[in-house]
């Protein structure tokens, strides 16, 4: 009997103990960061407002080029340290 009170409450503390890092983990940071200038033109993507990301309007895998291009879920997009990275005007 001692056991099962010692396992219900140790399950207890760690649900306790690691609630707040579920609950955060999916939350984006409360203020934005400083965009370097000319980051993300308006012309072949669109700034997100919380992530310091670019997210390309030709959504494809060619969408972006540099080293820290992205292409997950259908989306291509770059983070603002990515310094050579730049979107592709989607080719008519």
């Amino acid at each position: 009997m001692i056991q099962i009170q010692k396992a219900l409450l140790l399950v207890l503390y760690l649900l306790a103990a690691f609630s707040p890092t579920f609950v955060e983990s999916g939350r984006a940071p409360d203020k934005p960061p400083k965009l370097p200038e000319g980051f993300c033109p308006k012309e072949t993507g669109t700034a997100t407002a919380t992530t310091g990301e670019c997210m390309c309007n030709w959504q494809h895998k060619d969408g972006c080029v540099g080293s820290g291009c992205q292409y997950q879920m259908g989306l291509s997009f770059y983070h603002y340290s990515c310094e050579d990275c730049k979107c592709v005007a989607e080719p008519k």
